[in-house]
């Protein structure tokens, strides 16, 4: 039987939760998700000089933003988080970030298609510690009653990290051409594009720095209790599948509708605009700034009035509505006669995008017992991951490629997923409206 969680222990993590190392905890990781984000999305601010050099096409340019990253996060993700049920977590992400950030200077010295998606396996396996890892340490630390504080100041990490890899990476992208690349002491240089990597990989170093100062919590629950929970909450996944699989599929479908923008909007305003990526990295910077945190505060206000209406399956009816704004946003931005345009466009479809996160958040959440929500929300994020970084990229590249139709071949390539995704999202967010809203209740109940 099960030994009864020690009363000291429990009484300092009452202790954590009522003073103000509690903070402390939620900045750090706040700062690691931002360095996690960094790594993630710099590929994106570079992938017309890495296209240059390598000759790569558009597929091969998805896969690297999307597949290589997505295979091995995904796959890593739920295991991780057993990991980080059964071990130190602090040190767990110390492990992590090490990991994806050495592989993030190591796409430096690649000098291949291969080498580059290798790297970006590493970057995949490395962050999928970090959320399993982080959710657990705030739920550590924070009572009910101000967790979501926490859980809030660590999910701020994702608007920070974009802004910092966009803006500030397109300003030192532009520092960097101007002086003919980077040299290193030894006599080493690098071109622009590998000097992103390598300044983007070194971002770690303070964050470790921080961890240090950061305390493992005890826990309240011996291991074998926690192994027990994990293997009763993946029975009760398997066992609900059908229930969740409607969900599972809008929310899938409406990850690629946001991520297939996303990978290629360097791309689009290089392309289409003749900017300079450094150029573009500081216009995707500033949108995502001002119009991510935007977006995602009203996509939440706005489900929360849904439901207090009464509207029957609300996350559903947000993301079928979204995925209708974010066909006609993504073909406005990618076919806008001048930059203007363009830009006002792209920043409607980040407000869009980061509009229906709430609700693919959320909806998990209302379809699963309390007892089981970790779990479920490991499986959510594994299953969106994979569709809109595995699936969008790729798809978008690969049908770029087909058409032949020079830099416009990008524009219908996005478009064409956008579509797709509509005519799939729409019909089965309508058809399980009332099933969702049944489920819902039912667990409620």
């Amino acid at each position: 039987m099960a030994s009864m969680p020690n009363t000291d222990a429990l009484r300092t993590i009452a202790d954590h939760e009522t003073g103000r190392y509690k903070w402390y905890v939620a900045a750090v990781l706040c700062f690691a998700h931002t360095v996690a984000i960094i790594d993630r999305f710099v590929m994106v601010l570079v992938v017309e000089p890495i296209r240059a050099a390598m000759h790569l096409s558009d597929l091969q340019l998805g896969l690297l933003q999307g597949t290589g990253f997505a295979v091995l996060y995904c796959g890593f993700a739920v295991p991780l988080g057993a990991v980080a049920d059964a071990t130190n977590r602090r040190n767990l992400i110390m492990v992590g970030i090490s990991l994806w950030s050495l592989a993030t200077i190591a796409a430096a010295f690649a000098t291949s298609f291969e080498a580059l998606f290798a790297t970006r396996f590493l970057v995949g396996m490395g962050e999928a510690c970090l959320v399993p890892a982080g959710m657990s340490l705030l739920t550590a630390y924070f009572a009910p009653a101000n967790l979501a504080r926490g859980t809030a100041i660590f999910g701020m990490g994702a608007n920070f990290g974009l802004g910092f890899a966009f803006l500030g990476g397109g300003a030192l992208l532009a520092t960097l051409i101007a002086a003919g690349g980077l040299s290193v002491p030894g006599g080493a240089h690098f071109a622009p594009w590998q000097g992103i990597f390598i300044a983007a990989g070194v971002t770690a170093l303070p964050v470790l720095i921080l961890l240090f100062w950061l305390r493992e919590p005890p826990r309240g629950q011996v291991p074998s209790a926690r192994l027990t929970a994990l293997r009763e909450g993946f029975a009760f996944i398997r066992a609900n599948l059908g229930g969740y699989l409607p969900f599972l599929v809008v929310g899938a479908m409406t990850a690629v509708t946001g991520y297939s923008v996303t990978s290629f909007s360097s791309s689009l305003f290089v392309r289409m605009h003749g900017l300079s990526p450094a150029e573009a990295g500081k216009l995707i910077g500033l949108v995502g700034i001002l119009a991510g945190p935007l977006g995602t505060f009203s996509g939440g206000y706005t489900l929360d009035r849904l439901r207090a209406q009464g509207v029957a399956g609300a996350p559903l009816v947000v993301m079928g509505v979204g995925s209708v704004f974010a066909l006609l946003l993504a073909a406005g931005t990618a076919f806008a006669p001048n930059l203007p345009l363009a830009a006002a466009l792209f920043s409607l479809f980040v407000f869009e995008s980061t509009f229906v996160l709430p609700s693919l958040y959320v909806g998990m959440q209302l379809l699963t017992p309390d007892r089981f929500r970790g779990i479920a929300a490991s499986f959510n994020m594994m299953v969106y991951t994979l569709a809109g970084l595995g699936l969008g990229p790729p798809v978008v590249g690969a049908i770029s490629d087909r058409l032949h139709l020079g830099h416009r071949s990008l524009g219908f390539g996005i478009t064409i997923v956008e579509l797709a995704m509509v005519l799939i999202i729409v019909p089965v967010a309508v058809v399980s409206r009332r099933s969702f809203q049944a489920k819902m209740q039912a667990v409620a109940n």
